[in-house]
């Protein structure tokens, strides 16, 4: 009779013990992801390119990418991505877009918040390959008209740059009012913002492969340029131009 009451007792105290841990039980709630970080934008000619830095949850199924005209207010969504970047096409050159990001996991469940940064981005055009010709030698070639990419002549009211020898020097002369720096071996990808202030005294500079320019035009229009190749008789240049008046922004560089 001992026997059977101790087991007895022993069974009823492991059921009361099942039933506590079967009342005790934890089931996992299955979070929202977190708030996306680290997006940033790059320009481009017609389309502005976004980029963030993934989430480290493991259940993260795609990125929404939102686009608002203002810094603040609704912001609509473009696209998603399974993983960054995204592309914008959508977008019109000289025209200034502000967006954000968030994440949907697996479940359809979207961040709570959409990405903090201010990001900020205005696409504008640019070209490769321009060939200017010495003035000297074929001068109707030799200048540039940022505002509708056109060559002139050195002496066209229309001309911002013209490129010249002279004694053996290779230059590039900014007229009409227009101003010129050069910022040294500097990738043209990399020459995101125009700074305020380092332009050349007398609006000539040495035309260096390699080297990076920029250019404020008399309309207050920031452009840019690499010289790629120069010679006695002309000079091959990559380009950009905003054509935003009194908007810096270049291109955006990856941090």
């Amino acid at each position: 009779m001992a026997r059977t009451w101790i087991l007895a007792v022993g069974l009823a105290l492991a059921a009361l013990t099942l039933g506590c841990h079967e009342r005790d039980r934890i089931v996992a709630v299955d979070a929202v992801p977190f708030r996306v970080d680290g997006v940033h934008s790059v320009t481009g000619d017609g389309e502005v390119t976004i980029d963030w830095r993934e989430n480290q949850e493991t259940d993260i199924a795609y990125y929404k990418v939102y686009r608002n005209g203002a810094p603040t207010g609704t912001f609509t969504l473009v696209g998603q991505a399974n993983h960054p970047p995204f592309v914008d096409t959508s977008v019109s050159n000289g025209v200034t877009y502000y967006y954000a990001v968030s994440a949907v996991d697996d479940a359809g469940q979207e961040s709570a918040e959409l990405s903090f940064e201010n990001v900020f981005d205005t696409p504008r055009p640019e070209g490769t390959n321009l060939t200017l010709t010495d003035a000297n030698t074929n001068d109707a070639l030799s200048g540039l008209d940022f505002t509708d990419r056109s060559r002139q002549g050195s002496a066209n009211v229309q001309t911002d740059v013209y490129y010249a020898t002279s004694g053996g020097s290779y230059l590039v002369y900014a007229v009409g009012g227009t101003l010129i720096q050069d910022t040294g071996y500097v990738d043209l990808r990399d020459v995101d913002f125009a700074p305020p202030s380092g332009w050349s005294a007398d609006g000539v500079v040495e035309a260096i492969p390699g080297h990076s320019y920029i250019v404020l035009t008399a309309d207050n229009h920031y452009a840019k340029f690499e010289v790629v190749t120069r010679d006695a008789s002309s000079m091959t240049i990559d380009w950009a131009y905003q054509i935003d008046p009194d908007n810096p922004e270049l291109a955006r560089k990856l941090p």
